[in-house]
């Protein structure tokens, strides 16, 4: 159901727009949901078992196994698949491509901590969205395929989704692997971006997983799909004045400063509606935002 708010568009801004906004509610969205634990404990465990483990690719010596990473962000979950790639191919290429330079810079800065763990693993970032690394990489005539490719909540910024699954499916080679994560399609996020289509842009378009499944269902290629249950305590968005609040509602809705542009009405039923039983729970006084994501997995 779309929200039926007279919310003029011209005043909400997608935080995609504002990358220093993004980082910042991110950084607090993630802390209050344990995202980072969640994804690296993914990445440590489920994913050595569904990916690292199942691979079907042969490098020959001296080559490199070849990953490209879409929407790498500040790299814990990044550096952990790579690590266990690593377990199996002693030498990686990977490309790393992440739009905010913010989140580059803490990807390196990790890389630089963990230089012992990721001996082996030569790691290119590329300041690019999926559509701009695309287009440079036609453009360049570049026809470098990679044994695995992991999308992790990027595909949200793309033109055309359908076409960015065909032609990620087609940078694959023969063997390899591709993740990619987005929200659930039963998850509170989804139903709240759904509700709330207003909050889209030229820079955004809500997609959920059930939308990765038709677009590989489409193109016939084969998946599976892997569930994640997480949770976000958002108790301190319902507090009036509460930044860190505030940041989380941005991060939600995906609207820089939402609590300042919004009108009050739009503010309030947006809030009752992330505190109903459609988006959250309730626990020992605590509010819990539903997050569930979902991984396709694809071999070619």
């Amino acid at each position: 159901m779309a929200s039926k708010s007279t919310q003029d568009k011209g005043d909400l801004k997608s935080i995609f727009h504002d990358p220093d906004h993004y980082i910042k509610s991110f950084g607090v969205y993630a802390q209050a949901s344990a995202k980072y634990q969640v994804l690296a404990n993914w990445g440590e465990n489920v994913f050595s078992e569904v990916v690292a483990k199942k691979l079907k690719v042969n490098t020959a010596d001296g080559e490199a196994f070849r990953a490209l990473g879409v929407g790498v962000g500040s790299g814990e979950m990044d550096t952990k698949m790579m690590c266990k790639l690593r377990d199996r191919y002693p030498l990686i290429s990977n490309i790393a491509v992440e739009p905010a330079a913010g989140q580059i810079k803490l990807y390196q800065d990790l890389a630089t901590k963990m230089a012992v763990k990721l001996n082996g693993i030569t790691t290119d970032w590329r300041k690019q969205g999926l559509d701009e690394f695309r287009r440079a990489k036609v453009e360049s005539g570049d026809t470098t395929k990679y044994h695995f490719i992991s999308s992790i909540h990027s595909l949200y910024y793309v033109d055309d989704l359908d076409d960015s699954v065909k032609w990620l499916y087609d940078q694959l080679e023969d063997g390899g692997m591709m993740m990619i994560i987005t929200v659930s399609d039963n998850s509170g996020f989804w139903r709240l971006w759904n509700r709330y289509k207003l909050f889209e842009d030229q820079l955004l378009r809500f997609c959920n997983s059930e939308h990765i499944r038709e677009a590989c269902s489409k193109h016939k290629i084969s998946f599976t799909n892997y569930k994640q249950k997480s949770r976000v305590d958002i108790t301190d968005s319902f507090e009036e004045g509460n930044v860190d609040g505030q940041l989380k509602v941005d991060f939600l809705a995906h609207v820089v400063d939402f609590h300042s542009t919004a009108s009050p009405a739009l503010q309030q039923e947006l809030l009752e509606y992330l505190g109903g039983p459609e988006c959250s729970e309730r626990k020992d006084g605590e509010v819990l935002f539903d997050n569930d994501w979902d991984a396709v997995i694809v071999t070619k």
